[in-house]
């Protein structure tokens, strides 16, 4: 077994699917196919089962995973002892948020050094606490719901992780910029909602609570997992967004309207394994993420 199979197999595990891990490692999708061919027919077992949405490890494919993250792990200290100075990484697994995208971009822009490495994946809740479980992030910086917070919490004790919350924020339906009228006057409410995000709006939307309206359940027209998509429809589109409202009270695309009460309460926080176990870059990140909360409050 050599070392850049490992590399391929563990790449394949973290990308999701064989096409992904090629555009990681920079190599085709039959070749990484192949070497992972030659590491079953090596070892006389199956690693992935093949799905139609992916791959997904098999028992015996989970246990060489661990194995196999050691063995990377242990070539990385091999290779600081050679002579090689230490790199310095961040990373960080989130749920979709564009305040985070652009907290990442200016903590990159202030801190980066010659040699760093920095990551930033999306994510859904499970995504986020998974990764950092298995060492694949550092950090994770998730959106809780009430609804979701009891099997969150519970998930994160099992696997021993911490959460530290941040920030309590509301629920905010956004409407795109040709909307005309609240409530529709056909009286239906059609939303563009992102795949990653865990607000259901037939369970959390209290429409009643807004103004005396009374709809009928809001209807989702557009399931996406594309940001940028998402964005683009509120932009040009009649259709409306729920989710949480911004971290620093503010928002610079369309109009929103504001989800009152503990129901529609959303705690932003952080996940992490032992703080003691957090590198510089890591400690410096949430500090700046905490700054930066603080002072959207003075302003």
């Amino acid at each position: 077994m050599e070392i850049r199979q490992l590399r391929c197999f563990v790449t394949c595990v973290e990308a999701g699917s064989f096409t992904a891990a090629a555009e990681l490692l920079y190599t085709t999708q039959s070749s990484v196919s192949k070497t992972i061919h030659a590491m079953e027919h090596e070892l006389q077992t199956e690693l992935f089962e093949r799905t139609g949405r992916g791959i997904r490890l098999t028992a015996r494919g989970q246990e060489l995973y661990n194995y196999a993250v050691n063995v990377l792990d242990t070539m990385e200290q091999i290779e600081q002892l050679a002579g090689k100075s230490p790199v310095r990484s961040l990373k960080v697994s989130v749920n979709p948020s564009s305040w985070m995208e652009a907290a990442f971009t200016e903590f990159y822009e202030r801190a980066y050094q010659k040699g760093d490495y920095y990551e930033y994946f999306e994510g859904n809740v499970r995504d986020v606490i998974e990764r950092v479980q298995k060492g694949q992030d550092d950090l994770g910086f998730i959106y809780l719901l009430k609804e979701q917070s009891a099997s969150a919490q519970f998930l994160m004790r099992k696997y021993q992780l911490q959460f530290e919350p941040l920030k309590r924020i509301q629920l905010m339906l956004y409407g795109g910029k040709k909307v005309q009228n609240f409530p529709p006057v056909d009286g239906e409410l059609r939303l563009v909602q992102g795949s990653q995000t865990e607000v259901r709006p037939e369970d959390v939307l209290r429409l009643g609570a807004i103004e005396g309206i009374s709809l009928e359940s809001p209807q989702t027209s557009v399931t996406t997992n594309s940001g940028s998509l998402l964005r683009h429809l509120l932009e040009h589109s009649d259709l409306w967004n729920l989710s949480s409202e911004s971290l620093d009270g503010t928002y610079s695309g369309t109009e929103g309207i504001l989800l009152e009460g503990k129901e529609n309460e959303v705690v932003f926080g952080c996940v992490s394994r032992n703080e003691e176990q957090l590198g510089e870059l890591e400690k410096e990140f949430i500090a700046y993420v905490k700054r930066k909360l603080e002072n959207s409050k003075k302003e």
